[in-house]
């Protein structure tokens, strides 16, 4: 079978390595899907990396049986087919096609690549690019066979032999191999403008079972992305025909083309269980810790803690402000707290993505004063000591400790969808 992979074509100024592959099916229209297109996000902590660091492959041949409808191009509708056949093709004059179509639709600040291969390439390839980084010689190794090609520094040759290193067989402890993200792309008369998005609508098809990160818990929409690029919304779920039965209530403005993509988001796969010394930058990473300090914040709401582990190594953990209600949480935490922590560690700060609280530290409030019998009130005479009318000099032992409400609970706790990253489980979505 023909596999096609495609990375790096789009940037912060617009374009959509998504959309360029619905133009890339239109052109190899003698083909036909023969398995699900496939969004693969990578390394989120790699410093080149594109807008949402996503690439993009689809496998191709002659399709034969049964057919599911996944998508509709400018009135055309897509189908993938459950059986395929022999087809011969020329991967040399396909790579000039898809070449092609890249010059025409990427990013001039783009450094777009493209691996054209027979088969998967080894899924520790992929391993290896959502949680690390992939070197010249393993990208070399693991596309031997293969033909590529770029633009501008070709970049996107590393995410383009990744995504086709995925299959989405892998189950994580959540049960989650993969998930689905149904894509509604905008008429081109339209990009860069204001997308038109009923929210009412949207906060009603969030509730749809299976489907995730459609809003935020104050109803804000998530599913709309901030640029101006072609995509319209993302609607993303665990059960692909809830979201292919469902997307046309999204609306006013309707996708002049959709896409049904499989995709590693909402996976935890960039997650490794590390100890806090063996950590480093670029790391995605889960620990167990308990807390050492109290929360600082700095100018603009960050918030800073420290964490050890059970080899009684140190780090700084952060919750910037974009987490929102999220660094709430982190602030009432006290010494002692037990969490799960995962985040990207950068500078040596785990930029936290969820936590889960283990364990809670009693917590206790301070208690007033007793007041003297001749009517005024005692001051302590130190830490652990009595307390002493100042007036009068009658003694007083201290009162009872107050038990304190700590308004946390032994569970997990997320920023708002708007703010996680693409490959973050959601807590709807773990079990554990």
């Amino acid at each position: 079978m023909l596999h096609i992979g495609i990375d790096d074509t789009d940037s912060v100024k617009g374009g959509c390595t998504t959309w360029l592959a619905t133009e890339v099916i239109q052109e190899l229209s003698e083909f036909d899907l023969v398995d699900y297109p496939r969004l693969v996000r990578l390394n989120p902590n790699v410093p080149w990396k594109t807008r949402g660091n996503g690439a993009v492959a689809l496998t191709l041949g002659k399709g034969i049986g049964s057919k599911k409808l996944i998508g509709e191009l400018d009135g055309k509708q897509f189908f993938i087919f459950e059986k395929s056949t022999e087809k011969k093709y020329d991967k040399e004059q396909i790579l000039e096609r898809v070449l092609d179509l890249i010059h025409k639709h990427s990013m001039p600040d783009s450094e777009p690549g493209v691996v054209i291969s027979d088969s998967f390439l080894p899924e520790g390839l992929y391993w290896q690019g959502v949680s690390n980084i992939v070197t010249k010689n393993m990208l070399l190794e693991s596309i031997e066979g293969t033909v590529s090609s770029g633009l501008r520094g070709s970049r996107g040759i590393f995410g383009a032999a990744c995504s086709l290193a995925w299959s989405g067989s892998f189950s994580n402890v959540n049960g989650i191999s993969h998930t689905w993200e149904l894509i509604g792309y905008r008429n081109q008369d339209n990009w860069g403008t204001k997308r038109n998005i009923d929210s009412s609508a949207v906060r009603k098809i969030s509730n749809i079972e299976t489907v995730f990160s459609c809003t935020d818990l104050d109803g804000k929409v998530a599913m709309v992305p901030n640029s101006p690029c072609p995509v319209l919304w993302g609607f993303r779920g665990t059960n692909k025909d809830k979201l292919i039965q469902n997307f046309d209530k999204l609306g006013p403005e309707i996708p002049s083309r959709w896409l049904l993509y499989k995709t590693n988001q909402a996976t935890d796969d960039h997650l490794r269980s590390k100890e806090i010394s063996k950590i480093k930058d670029g790391d995605s990473v889960n620990i167990e810790v308990s807390v050492t300090s109290k929360s600082t914040i700095i100018k603009g709401g960050h918030r800073f803690f420290e964490v050890q582990d059970k080899f009684n190594q140190t780090t700084n953990c952060a919750a910037f402000e974009p987490t929102k209600n999220f660094r709430h949480i982190v602030d009432k935490l006290e010494i002692g707290d037990l969490l799960i922590i995962c985040g990207s560690v950068n500078n040596g700060t785990i930029n936290l993505e969820k936590l889960r609280i283990l364990e809670l530290v009693p917590r206790f409030l301070k208690p007033a004063n007793p007041i003297c019998v001749c009517g005024q009130r005692t001051h302590s005479s130190g830490k652990e000591s009595y307390y002493r009318c100042k007036s009068c000099s009658k003694k007083y032992d201290r009162p009872e400790k107050v038990v304190a409400s700590s308004g946390l609970e032994l569970k997990w706790y997320e920023p708002p969808a708007s703010s996680r990253r693409h490959l973050s489980t959601p807590i709807s979505l773990m079990h554990y």
